[in-house]
């Protein structure tokens, strides 16, 4: 799988006023859904909601991804490789669907961590997160 090119879409982000570690990613289209994003450890970070553009369409084993949203979270101008928690409405009702991860290279992947009231953990920066039947 070929890496994606990465395309930042301006005004999506809202940072939370009382709590500079959480931010709400807006979705880009109809077939998207706002997530929110709080990082674990202290620091001034950078969100940006990315474009879907370029992501997979399917899983290796051909099940079709339906992409909810794309973000980076950024420290320093660089990555973040720390764990983080991410919200999405209804997730944890995808009834026989998984969550997908995908990390901007490689090839997208089964979630198989813990999913309670909506939200994960993850620790890539570059993720893109979706549901496949």
């Amino acid at each position: 799988m070929a890496d994606q090119k990465k395309v930042a879409i301006p005004g999506k982000v809202q940072k939370d006023k009382s709590n500079k570690r959480k931010f709400k990613v807006e979705k880009g289209s109809d077939s998207e859904v706002d997530v929110e994003i709080e990082v674990l450890e202290a620091g001034d970070y950078e969100v940006e909601k990315l474009s879907m553009d370029g992501l997979p369409s399917q899983m290796k084993d051909g099940n079709p991804i339906r992409w909810f949203n794309n973000f980076a979270i950024k420290k320093n101008g660089k990555y973040i490789r720390q764990k983080y928690r991410v919200t999405i409405p209804g997730v944890s009702n995808l009834g026989k669907s998984r969550l997908v991860i995908y990390e901007g290279s490689g090839d997208p992947y089964y979630y198989t961590g813990r999913i309670e009231n909506d939200t994960f953990e993850l620790s890539s920066g570059d993720p893109a997160a979706g549901g496949a039947p």
